[in-house]
């Protein structure tokens, strides 16, 4: 065995350990559930969503939550309707707020986030995006996760309707995601999340100053704070409640950018987090170069071997991480995902980590 064989034994088990970390975290059990009521906010930020909001204010406002809350949506900028139709929504529990016409902050988002917050009043901050539908009881469901030291829940946020091949790819990578966020909060280490299911203490808000210390990071208004509250004594927890957001956006170029922007954020990672990505990083790049050599009629059948446990690990991890039948019916999808996903780590890693994307 050469060198080059035996390094990709050593990623590749790297690799099958944090899968089977991750399963395991799925299996753990939620903290004890809050029998209070605190207030909450829902803040809701939203450029040019004049084809989405009214569906998310119809979710909102479905809400079952029996304590005090409110719905806070920063306009943040747009250039259509979307502010005329919040503000004649004749909601009296909603509050429309405008995003500073200079931003904060590098990214425009968390701008309009620290807006809202600024402006909401709740003990809890809820946050969805514009293009979701919250079921109705994810306001009361969430809230019962935050026990004692709970300071930040995670949640999964799944696209409908999904039409053609593509969509479906995305959908699947997207289910992926989720599963890597809730295994590894369930083990109290999260190492990925969405801003479309979220929700923190304003304690934890105030303690960690807010999105001052990532503010010069474009996007992680999720995925960094989330890493700021992960630096605390606070618990992050995974949220077994869903939301349904729209489909990913309909042209390539703005799923590349879209995707481009997800793959910077492991850059600014540290320590172990740092380490686990490095090791994936190297293990696909081997696996890569060895199927590749393999091709050209070279090679060792290893790789192949190698690449099929791969695949064998990826699918026990989704199969228990899917939750709904139109979650499972994108399981067959794998081994094509299984084709695209090593050249898509390889080159939007780095691609991502440069700043080649464009922020909508």
């Amino acid at each position: 065995m050469g060198a080059i064989e035996g390094l990709l034994l050593l990623t590749g088990g790297v690799y099958l350990g944090a899968l089977v970390w991750l399963n395991l975290g799925l299996r753990r059990a939620g903290p004890a559930p809050l029998l209070d009521l605190p207030s909450v906010s829902v803040v809701v930020a939203a450029r040019n969503e004049e084809a989405s909001i009214g569906a998310c204010l119809g979710a909102l406002r479905s809400q079952e939550y029996p304590g005090e809350w409110e719905v806070v949506v920063v306009d943040d900028r747009s250039s259509d309707g979307t502010a005329q139709l919040v503000a004649a929504s004749g909601w009296p529990g909603l509050q429309l707020v405008a995003a500073p016409s200079q931003p904060q902050y590098r990214c425009p988002k968390k701008s309009a986030l620290a807006a809202g917050i600024s402006h909401s009043r709740g003990e809890l901050l809820l946050f969805t995006d514009a293009d979701c539908q919250p079921p109705a009881d994810w306001i009361s469901n969430t809230v019962r996760l935050f026990g004692p030291g709970v300071g930040l829940v995670i949640g999964h946020a799944f696209p409908r309707p999904i039409r053609g091949l593509g969509q479906r790819l995305l959908a699947l990578d997207n289910l992926a995601i989720g599963a890597l966020g809730a295994g590894s909060a369930g083990w109290g280490r999260a190492l990925s999340c969405t801003g479309r299911n979220l929700a923190y203490r304003r304690q934890v808000y105030e303690e960690v100053g807010g999105f001052s210390r990532i503010g010069h990071l474009v996007g992680g208004d999720d995925v960094y704070f989330m890493r700021l509250v992960g630096g605390t004594a606070w618990a992050v927890v995974p949220n077994p409640i869903q939301v349904d957001c729209d489909p990913p956006p309909a042209s390539w170029r703005g799923v590349l950018h879209q995707k481009l922007r997800h793959a910077a954020k492991a850059g600014h990672y540290r320590g172990p987090a740092l380490l686990l990505g490095a090791g994936v990083y190297l293990f696909h790049l081997l696996l890569s170069l060895g199927v590749l050599h393999l091709l050209l009629g070279g090679g060792s059948a290893l790789f192949l071997v190698v690449w099929l446990a791969k695949g064998l690990a990826d699918l026990a991890l989704l199969a228990r991480y899917a939750r709904r039948p139109a979650e499972r019916g994108l399981l067959w999808l794998l081994p094509i995902l299984e084709l695209v996903y090593i050249p898509y780590v390889l080159c939007f890693t780095l691609a991502g980590r440069l700043g080649w994307f464009r922020w909508k």
